[in-house]
């Protein structure tokens, strides 16, 4: 695929979860963002992919209890030649959460641009190219491409996809070693049965905590009915966007190789046997060498 030459865009890394399924390696005492991988904070991987694309103005959300840490790891960010800006979601006895909700948090912000986001605890990489890091711009090109509302970087997995937002391919195709297409739907958290509807190819397409967004999601986001545990789910607003007749599209996190799909590496840290495997993987590696330091 050939990229597209494009403007700068903003960048949004959401920082303001709980951390409950990790709690037994953080003990509530700091954001599951600064756990370490190697000798470097997981977030440092989402705001290096994001550099990586030539964003440099990013908002980072945070949560009340946890913003100290992450504001007096990251500060201006100008050691990592970006410029971040934060942003506190307030999590008050009735107010909704939720990734949907965060993203919401940074409405002013982004200013009617489009932007991307990243979770902050949320690690991709591809050993197939120079820099692992590097792994965005196959989606924002395809973003430009198809002028879509939402694109969704996506991961194949083969085994239960039960507690992941979970995309279905209308059409789907390869240019040039990207895989992407149109999403028919998406379901967040689907039971077996749902589950078995979105199955394609022998895998099941994950949502893997990367987007690319025009400014018009968050009046989709606004009329999204908080679910369980009072949340916000961008998956059900991106939902309420493709029944209203919007381009939302999802591009593969894997390669093809005669024939065959072959998923990239990603692990969500906010589980703790992604977060073993991903500081075992990657603690063999000179990531420092993948950084970029102004230090």
């Amino acid at each position: 695929m050939i990229y597209l030459v494009m403007k700068k865009m903003k960048g949004v890394i959401l920082a303001a979860g709980e951390g409950s399924r990790i709690r037994s390696v953080t003990y509530g005492a700091f954001p599951k963002e600064l756990l370490p991988i190697g000798n470097v904070p997981t977030i440092r991987f989402p705001l290096e992919a994001l550099r990586l694309v030539n964003v440099r103005s990013i908002l980072v959300v945070i949560a009340p209890q946890t913003k100290h840490g992450i504001i007096d790891g990251l500060r201006s960010g100008r050691q990592f030649n970006v410029d971040i800006n934060y942003a506190i979601q307030e999590k008050n006895k009735g107010l909704p959460t939720g990734i949907g909700a965060a993203i919401l948090a940074a409405k002013r912000w982004t200013n009617k641009e489009e932007f991307v986001v990243a979770l902050g605890d949320t690690i991709i990489c591809d050993f197939s190219v120079t820099n692992p890091m590097d792994c965005l711009m196959p989606s924002l090109d395809v973003h430009r491409k198809t002028r879509s509302i939402a694109t969704v970087l996506v991961h194949p997995i083969t085994s239960n996809p039960g507690r992941f937002g979970v995309v279905k391919f209308r059409n789907y195709r390869e240019e040039e070693g990207t895989m992407f297409g149109e999403v028919e739907r998406m379901i967040e958290k689907p039971i077996a049965k749902q589950a078995k509807t979105l199955k394609a190819n022998g895998y099941y397409y994950i949502i893997a905590g990367y987007y690319v967004f025009t400014p018009k999601i968050f009046s989709y986001i606004e009329r999204t009915k908080p679910g369980a545990k009072n949340e916000i789910q961008i998956t059900d607003a991106m939902e309420l966007a493709i029944e209203a007749g919007e381009k939302v599209h999802a591009v593969v996190h894997a390669k093809s190789h005669e024939g065959h799909l072959i998923p990239r590496e990603y692990w969500d840290v906010g589980i703790p046997s992604d977060y073993k495997e991903a500081n075992t993987r990657l603690t063999h590696e000179n990531i420092d060498k993948w950084l970029e330091s102004g230090e």
